[in-house]
């Protein structure tokens, strides 16, 4: 049985409001993604894996440094990644869980992906065996850190949102914190790990990005208990207020290499 399912199940994938939500994704965690991309050292040639490319951004970098024939972009629901195609990158439906290997890679790269499978180390263990010798795996995982808001109410609003995804996809929003045990764990090695802070400014990507992904769950968290109709809207205030401004995402990233 797929362990992915839920998320597709859950969020409307194919939604002009969920693409919005990856485009903004994409504006605020793209730099830092990159900046991983070329440490590991990308190179024309290199062949390359993208696990829940999204809307593409991340395979379209791949394919500016390795050449788009040799990328493969993946996802449960590839309604956004079907343009990439066009440039001769390779764009599969795929559940990394348990679908077949896609092939072997000199990189294999995820964002925001594992925190959302039940069995997420399974799968980091999977895409550890589908690398090269040599060859490098970067994941990028969130952990909301809601006790670091500057205002105790978007801090509230930002709890039940990680409850929500929990209780409805299976999400653990702590997991990352773990990095790069599990990566050892896999067998790789020369791991390291890093989190990264964007600040979270009234107006700015960053917080609109939380704002439309909080409402993925606001139905479900106010009918729970989990939040109030009142401090959702007080969060979405000071998502669109310039004066707001606290430090409440993590992205970690960890990355490791298999032996030669």
């Amino acid at each position: 049985m797929t362990e992915s399912v839920s998320w597709t199940s859950y969020v409307d994938t194919r939604a002009q409001v969920e693409h919005e939500r990856l485009t903004l994704l994409q504006e605020v965690f793209d730099p830092f993604s990159a900046q991983l991309l070329d440490r590991v050292g990308v190179a024309p040639g290199w062949q390359c894996l993208e696990i829940g490319a999204g809307a593409g951004s991340v395979a379209r970098m791949l394919a500016d440094r390795a050449g788009p024939g040799n990328v493969t972009a993946t996802d449960m629901s590839t309604d956004f990644l079907e343009p990439l195609a066009s440039s001769g990158i390779r764009v599969m439906y795929h559940d990394v869980t348990v679908d077949e290997p896609p092939g072997e890679f000199d990189l294999i790269h995820s964002r925001f992906v594992l925190e959302h499978l039940t069995r997420r180390e399974e799968a980091l263990r999977r895409m550890a065996s589908w690398l090269k010798p040599g060859g490098w795996l970067v994941v990028e995982c969130g952990a909301p850190a809601p006790e670091l808001a500057s205002d105790p109410v978007v801090g509230r609003a930002l709890t039940a949102m990680a409850a929500m995804m929990s209780r409805l996809v299976g999400t653990n929003p702590t997991w990352a914190r773990r990095l790069p045990l599990p990566l050892e764990d896999a067998g790789l090695v020369d791991c390291t790990a890093e989190a990264h802070v964007v600040p979270t400014r009234g107006g700015a990507p960053m917080a609109r990005w939380l704002a439309a992904t909080n409402r993925l769950v606001e139905e479900p968290a106010v009918d729970s208990g989990a939040a109030t109709a009142d401090e959702m809207a007080t969060a979405y205030a000071a998502y669109a207020d310039p004066s707001y401004v606290d430090y409440t995402w993590l992205t970690v990233a960890a990355m490791g290499r298999r032996a030669d």
